[in-house]
């Protein structure tokens, strides 16, 4: 089986958890605008929309905690939150619904839907499931806690930059005409 260097699961298990916690912090914080963006998506049954809005920014932050403790299941609950983003996301473009907030931004960051989003999801999961991998028997050393450390402050500062982008995708194409 497929081993983690364990300075490459602590790196993902931060960069994840900040990511998560963020995303719920967010949810928390303007819940009226998180049940209207869930409800836009149009995929659940207009009575569970308003409990839904309620449990799953509690779930995320659940699964940033797991994350940060390596509970055993915390990979698996992360995935399956990114997986159900990137599901959420792609049947809405399969239905030509890309008008909608995806909700990734919070309340001052509306962000359309584009498979980008989908594709950063799947990625996002990618790195959820190597994080139940176990890992790698080597002694660590102070050196890799700065490394582990830096390195999720790098992998967040990608996942920001990324999602500028995707957020000016839409801005941009007016340029290219």
């Amino acid at each position: 089986m497929p081993m983690i260097d364990p300075v490459i699961d602590l790196a993902l298990r931060g960069s994840l958890a900040a990511i998560l916690g963020y995303a719920a912090f967010h949810k928390l914080r303007d819940r009226a605008t998180f049940e209207g963006q869930l409800a836009a998506y149009a995929l659940l049954p207009e009575g569970l929309v308003h409990p839904t809005s309620r449990a799953l920014p509690l779930i995320e932050g659940a699964a940033a905690l797991f994350l940060l403790a390596r509970s055993e299941h915390a990979s698996l609950l992360s995935a399956a939150l990114f997986l159900l983003y990137a599901g959420a996301m792609g049947i809405n473009l399969a239905r030509g619904r890309n008008d909608i907030d995806c909700g990734c931004g919070g309340p001052e960051g509306r962000q359309t839907l584009h498979w980008a989003l989908v594709f950063r999801n799947l990625l996002l999961a990618l790195g959820a499931f190597a994080t139940g991998l176990p890992l790698a028997e080597r002694p660590l050393f102070w050196p890799d806690g700065a490394i582990a450390g830096l390195s999720a402050v790098a992998l967040i500062a990608l996942y920001a930059a990324l999602n500028a982008l995707i957020a000016n995708m839409p801005a941009t194409k007016h340029l290219k005409a």
